[in-house]
């Protein structure tokens, strides 16, 4: 069994008067609940979304054409685009 960790957070009475809604409406029974929801359900896609990078076709060749046409790019760089 895994050791609880312990977070204590201040927020104003309307945003707490928020939270206790959602919680109710959601049906947790306590706020706790409520916030562990929030973050095991959030909380990886927003660490995917500041993680990767996801472009188009049209914007990978203009980002390749960039690369290539800059007068100091990296040999490691150049390397990578000729594959």
């Amino acid at each position: 069994m895994t050791k609880n960790e312990f977070i204590e957070i201040h927020i104003d009475a309307e945003t707490k008067q928020l939270a206790e809604q959602a919680t109710i409406v959601l049906g947790y029974a306590t706020l706790t609940e409520f916030f562990i929801y929030l973050i095991q359900n959030h909380a990886p896609q927003i660490l995917h979304e500041h993680t990767h990078i996801q472009l188009s076709h049209a914007q990978f060749e203009q980002f390749i054409k960039a690369c290539r046409t800059q007068y100091t790019v990296p040999d490691r760089l150049n390397r990578l685009l000729s594959f």
